[in-house]
């Protein structure tokens, strides 16, 4: 039984791996990033107390541009949550601060796993200069 669920997290390990790699580096897609934080909270469905919540801190000299996030429900199957497009469009539009929301599409022993994941991120830019100086003399 252990060998099978070794088996299966390293195979979801290398599909993570693979999409990685297909996404690119966040780097490559908001070049001006220079900081990004999300605060994730996670809740049952219908519930606002039980969940889970915590920061992520991307570490942009390594992110890949995939933002996927697994569901905290040990019971849950084929479930998680992938805000990538809501997340690149935001930065590529280069908001400061943005949020969304997302239900599990995974399913438990009793039906779907419904949990809801709420994100709210907030993320800094380097400066671009766009306007030339005038010419002094």
């Amino acid at each position: 039984m252990n060998y099978r669920k070794n088996l299966e997290r390293t195979e979801r390990r290398n599909q993570r791996m693979a999409r990685e790699d297909a996404a690119g580096k966040l780097l490559e897609r908001a070049p001006d990033l220079t900081d990004l934080q999300i605060e994730i909270d996670e809740t049952p469905r219908g519930g606002s107390v039980g969940g889970t919540r915590y920061i992520r801190r991307v570490v942009l000299a390594q992110a890949p541009a995939l933002f996927e996030v697994s569901c905290s429900e040990p019971r849950c199957r084929d479930g998680g949550y992938d805000v990538t497009s809501e997340i690149l469009a935001a930065l590529a539009s280069r908001r400061t601060m943005f949020e969304g929301q997302q239900s599990c599409a995974g399913r438990c022993s009793l039906g779907d796993c419904g949990r809801v994941l709420h994100y709210v991120a907030t993320a800094t830019y380097r400066h671009v200069e766009n306007a030339k100086a005038p010419p002094m003399g």
